[in-house]
């Protein structure tokens, strides 16, 4: 990846950053990316979804509310929620096995195209379903283990 590429991280990556801590591997990896780093409201409400007890909450809250402090929160605009329609219909269409892992497609397709509205590379340790879309739409993937 070039050195001044903007970068959003799935919400595996944060989940693993919390369940390791702050010493880490993930936590690091998120660290040193940080400067280049923009949040999807996506994986924002994936986090607050998931947080279980109250630290888990006051830690997604504030690390929200400092991606928002630094006007780092993209969003997917119109044209990002219709063209995933597009694109979960084209799969549906044309891998008719795989029907039923449509809605779960939902969230991972506007992360994708939320980071393509920037021009930032998704960083996943989902790939799986990530190549499942790049089949028909194009955006920057980088796993996040390699």
């Amino acid at each position: 990846m070039p050195a001044g590429r903007w970068v959003v991280f799935d919400t595996n990556v944060y989940v693993a950053a919390l369940r390791e801590g702050v010493n880490g591997v993930a936590f690091a990896r998120i660290r040193e990316r940080a400067p280049r780093t923009f949040l999807a409201s996506v994986v924002s409400a994936e986090l607050r979804a998931g947080a279980t007890d109250q630290t888990g909450r006051r830690s997604v809250l504030e690390l929200v509310d400092q991606f928002d402090r630094l006007g780092r929160i993209v969003t997917p605009d119109a044209r990002s929620w219709n063209l995933a329609g597009d694109v979960l219909g084209d799969i549906r269409q044309r891998e008719p096995g795989l029907r039923v892992k449509i809605a779960s497609l939902w969230n991972d397709a506007l992360i994708a195209l939320s980071a393509r509205q920037i021009g930032a590379s998704i960083v996943t340790d989902n790939v799986k379903d990530f190549e499942l879309l790049r089949r028909s739409v194009r955006f920057d993937l980088e796993p996040f283990g390699g």
